[in-house]
């Protein structure tokens, strides 16, 4: 019996040994999956600091959207081949709050893809705040809204039904482009700029707004920001999402098959201390 506590007792040492030296203690592995979570989506749900930015960065982007529509009119009188203006935007935490899903992800210990086609087929997701002023005042200045996602086809229905609940514009399948056979939004965003001048791209992930930071390492997501930095706020709107997006797929190494246990070291890993 004592062979088999000391054999033990080196498999669970060997096991969490790796960990000890950047700060990870058995305790914390013993938690849920989604125990890192808890706090971005306590930030998300029931911070005044979300729902202040969430408004302020819809406020900013009806304005320049606006001044951009004043510059485009002028310039398409001297232009026979001018296009209709176009907004592109991302659906999840960008227009529709799906925190009840991650919270719902939370308490049970469940990660994604577990419940989330349930909660898409519920088509109850309320409003990021903000979003619907926006997009009516972007439908009143003459401009065509496009949605933008990486759901599945099978959801197209669920997602329509979302959008109409809220009264938002072009909620229809002609407006409503879902993920085909690859998650990068470029080509998509290609498909509408056939047809349209594509003058704002709104998103809560760099993902939604170019394809420079499709599958990126960290280095390179932070670097490729300032190539786009110009049109920060004006072309490119930018929304805030610390519970989920590539930025973590990114400090997994785009490796989501990686243990809970796995992914727990790389977070730690990527923290920047103070030296």
């Amino acid at each position: 019996m004592k062979k088999i506590v000391i054999i033990l007792s080196i498999l669970f040492a060997f096991a969490f040994g790796s960990l000890a030296g950047i700060g990870f203690s058995k305790a914390e592995l013993a938690r849920s999956t989604q125990e890192h979570n808890v706090m971005s989506t306590n930030w998300f749900q029931s911070s005044a600091e979300n729902k202040a930015l969430q408004i302020q960065i819809y406020n900013q982007a009806k304005e320049e959207l606006a001044e951009t529509m004043i510059k485009k009119k002028a310039s398409d009188k001297l232009n026979k081949n001018a296009k209709p203006a176009a907004v592109v935007l991302d659906i999840d935490e960008t227009i529709l709050d799906n925190s009840p899903d991650t919270a719902w992800s939370i308490k049970n210990n469940t990660s994604y893809p577990q419940g989330w086609d349930e909660w898409i087929h519920m088509a109850k997701a309320e409003l990021i705040p903000g979003a619907k002023d926006f997009l009516l005042a972007a439908k009143k200045m003459n401009v065509d809204v496009f949605y933008l996602t990486n759901r599945p086809e099978k959801t197209r229905d669920d997602t329509i039904k979302n959008l109409n609940l809220h009264g938002l514009p072009n909620v229809d399948s002609k407006h409503l482009f879902l993920k085909t056979n690859t998650a990068q939004k470029g080509p998509r965003q290609a498909e509408i700029a056939k047809t349209h001048e594509i003058v704002m791209l709104v998103g809560d992930n760099t993902n939604d707004l170019s394809d420079i930071f499709y599958k990126a390492d960290l280095k390179t997501r932070k670097d490729n920001v300032d190539k786009i930095a110009k049109d920060l706020g004006i072309k490119y709107i930018q929304l805030p999402n610390p519970m989920y997006g590539d930025w973590e797929d990114a400090i997994y190494h785009y490796k989501m098959s990686k243990t809970a246990d796995e992914k727990a070291v790389d977070r730690y890993k990527a923290l920047q201390p103070m030296k």
